[in-house]
């Protein structure tokens, strides 16, 4: 086996850290290689690749840092059918699996496979004359009006039927994935992360009657900014991707690649729910 290795370039420790796993697996006669922009540790320069490259080589990748980093390496290594193991290095992560200390106990099950690997639905949001710039997300599409007070209205459209115009701070699309990110503190529902379908979620909605809504994962979206401020934002994952303007049109779809993330069995997403929302606490009252 083949351990490909990435992470977080701007945390302060990540040299450390690295080097430590890097030095963990030499010792255990583990093949690795690491990300080129690590070159600085004084790694030797033929086991560094840039992302893409590295994935094609590894059977499995390593990333270090948080959900956000995990994010980013899922949407870099699109077209590549390659698992994806997270490590945390920071606050506790609906998407990151281990600690950095843990490694040396968890490698027998990397190395014997005894791991589950989930399947997770990313998207893709496209401008429509744009000149074919793709966005891609595992969490969520995001129309956000931003720092701007003025509220918007975003035409919906669901294959071809046209559903409502939204009056919103802006609208979420969600994956499953997702559902524990951006759309969670909107007021979303939580699915369990590997059900196929879109959630889409308005942001601080003008009327009570606008709920988020559940759709089929095979469903195309449209969006239409109606109006709004001077500049409205298009996000994926949390990341600006452009400015939109009246009259826009965003067309959001499930794409065929999927996010292959490495979950060891005794770590469920329940699990993860009862630490990471304060749930699971048993009450002994009698009440």
């Amino acid at each position: 086996m083949v351990i490909g290795i990435t992470g977080n370039i701007k945390r302060d420790d990540i040299g450390e850290v690295i080097e430590k796993a890097v030095d963990f697996l030499e010792d255990k006669g583990i093949s690795w290689f690491l990300d080129t922009r690590f070159g600085e540790i004084g790694i030797d320069k033929n086991k560094l690749f840039d992302l893409k490259e590295l994935g094609q080589k590894s059977d499995i990748i390593l990333t270090y840092g948080g959900d956000g980093s995990l994010l980013y390496v899922s949407r870099e290594l699109i077209g590549i059918d390659i698992p994806i193991l997270g490590v945390n290095m920071g606050h506790l992560g609906f998407l990151t699996e281990m600690r950095p200390e843990e490694l040396s106990d968890r490698i027998d099950d990397i190395l014997n496979g005894n791991y589950l690997i989930e399947n997770r639905a990313m998207l893709i949001a496209e401008k429509l004359d744009s000149g074919g710039r793709s966005n891609y997300a595992v969490n969520d599409i995001v129309i956000d009006k931003g720092e701007h007070t003025r509220i918007m209205k975003l035409g919906l459209t669901i294959d071809s039927d046209y559903v409502h115009t939204y009056v919103a701070n802006g609208l979420i699309l969600s994956t499953a994935t997702g559902s524990t990110a951006y759309s969670l503190s909107a007021g979303g529902p939580i699915f369990y992360p590997t059900i196929d379908n879109i959630l889409v979620t308005p942001i601080c909605p003008h009327t009570l009657s606008m709920r988020p809504m559940v759709i089929p994962g095979d469903f195309e979206v449209t969006l239409e900014v109606v109006s709004g401020p001077e500049k409205i934002v298009l996000q994926a994952d949390g990341e600006s991707c452009c400015e939109l303007k009246i009259g826009d049109r965003v067309i959001i779809r499930r794409i065929p690649d999927q996010l292959k993330l490495i979950h060891f069995k005794d770590h469920t997403f329940f699990k993860v729910l009862s630490n990471k929302l304060g749930w699971g606490a048993r009450n002994d009252s009698g009440i």
